[in-house]
Formats: structure tokens, sequence, C-alpha cells
């Protein structure tokens, strides 16, 4: 790769090249270049030495697991549209500023990488759901469509359907906080992301879901239900 690049479209034209592809970049829009840099500094590294940098605490992930669950409920519900790479690079970086983590594939490798910050709820979601988006990449070249289908993807193998029930099986449309912590520390995810699931299910609107952004409401003590088991994502 040539050095000393001065146009503002390369790195652009560059990640859009067949071999070096960022696919997801959780965050904002100013978190992407972030993220890309990154990448890039990894990769070139990567191809120069096949080692990553030592200065990068890059820590492995358990991304082999987390692709076979994947696997698994998706053949069991779609035929296996996942396709993975043969290899999977994974893991968190500490204290690089502005990074919120991303998946992109490089040549014929899949790529993971996470902050070390993250609390360990929120790195399992993310590690679920870029793992999904590089399974699902060759189906959706839009981003804002492939993050879509991988978050749906990832949370229906990290919650099944009659676990979901038992908390939104009476169609409630109000979570006061102590719902919220409730389905939260049951199933070891945020909430608003087991929100997400019971709207791909049917049984929470979208409606509903904007309305639980913006205020948290009061629902009546009776339609709360603690399931007789727990369970951890």
């Amino acid at each position: 790769m040539k050095k000393g690049r001065s146009h503002p479209n390369q790195l652009q034209i560059d990640f859009l090249a067949a071999f070096r592809q960022m696919l997801i970049s959780l965050g904002s829009s100013e978190n992407l270049p972030v993220n890309e840099s990154l990448f890039m500094r990894m990769t070139d590294q990567w191809e120069n030495t096949r080692a990553m940098p030592a200065d990068l605490l890059f820590t492995k992930s358990p991304i082999e697991a987390i692709v076979f669950r994947l696997q698994k409920a998706n053949l069991e519900g779609e035929a296996g549209r996942l396709r993975f790479p043969a290899e999977l690079i994974a893991g968190e970086i500490r204290g690089e500023k502005g990074l919120t983590g991303f998946s992109a594939k490089f040549r014929e490798q899949g790529w993971i990488i996470l902050p070390a910050e993250l609390s360990a709820m929120y790195k399992n979601l993310f590690l679920n759901i870029l793992a999904a988006s590089i399974g699902l990449e060759y189906l959706y070249p839009v981003r804002k469509d492939l993050l879509a289908e991988a978050e749906r993807v990832a949370l229906a193998a990290m919650l099944p359907e009659a676990e979901v029930r038992k908390f939104f099986g009476l169609r409630l449309s109000r979570f006061p906080d102590s719902f919220r912590s409730e389905v939260a520390n049951y199933f070891n995810l945020p909430f608003d992301y087991v929100l997400k699931r019971a709207n791909h299910l049917g049984m929470v609107s979208e409606q509903v879901i904007e309305e639980s952004r913006s205020v948290t409401q009061p629902l009546r003590a009776s339609v709360l239900r603690r399931p007789q088991s727990s369970r951890a994502a």
C-alpha cells in the first residue's frame, strides 16, 4: 500500500476495497474515523508481520463459542443464512480514545474489535451483534440494513422466545425502572435490547419502543411477573 496519500476521500476509498472493508461501526458518525484508523493500523501491521501491535493490548475473545451459538440458532430457524470466513480475529483494545467497536473484513478474515472498557454485559451483546454482521454481510451491502439484521439474528440467538414471553406476554406498554432493572438482570442484557427482541417477536410495537426511549412511565404492579427461573444470556 502506498504511503503519504493526501486525497481527503482516500481513506473511504481504501475501505471500500474488497480486501479491507468496514462492515459495522458502533456509535455515531464521529466514531467512524477512529474505528477506521485503528483498523488501518492493525491490518497494516498484520499484513507486514502477522502480529498485533504489542502496545494495543490485544486480547482473545470467546468468538468461537459465539459463532457456534449463532450458527446453531440460525440453522434451526432460517436454513443456515450465516456464512463465516475460516478465520476470525476478535479482541479488546484498551485506552483507544473514541473507539466504540467495529466489525470488518480483511482479505479472507473477519475482524471484531471492541474497547476493553466496556462492561461485560455490553461486551457480550456487541460481540454477538458484530459476529452476526460478518456472517450476514454477503446479503446486506447497506450498513444500516446489515446492522438491523445482525441485531435481530444475535438477539434471537441470545433471547429465546419462551423466556421473553415471561416478561412481555401481556403486551405491556409502559416500563418503570423496577421492571427495566428486573428484565436486564434476568437476561444480563441492556433492557432496550431485550425490548427490541420483544418487538421482533411482535410483543411490543415500534411506538411503544419510541415512547420508552423518551420517558419512563409507571406500570400497575399487578402485571409484573417474575419468572420461575433465571437465565444469563
